[in-house]
């Protein structure tokens, strides 16, 4: 596990695999890695990463099967 220190006037929001996959069940772990770096690539800095952002790009790289039963 690597490391990352925070000065006194800084803050970091870390979000993990296993936070995607509670998310988003129907993805394996290797897919919720390959979602969590496309999130960290291609958020909006404006928006930032949420749980909503998180489903929507899960759903728009490994739609579930059933993908009329998720609400993006």
């Amino acid at each position: 596990m690597q490391k990352i220190e925070i000065g006194l006037d800084e803050i970091a929001i870390i979000w993990s695999v296993e936070d995607v996959m509670q998310q988003c069940d129907w993805l394996t772990k290797e897919e919720a890695l390959d979602v969590l770096q496309d999130i960290e690539h291609n958020h909006d800095a404006n928006i930032g990463v949420n749980w909503h952002f998180i489903e929507y790009r899960a759903y728009m790289r490994y739609p579930p099967e059933e993908a009329d039963d998720v609400e993006v």
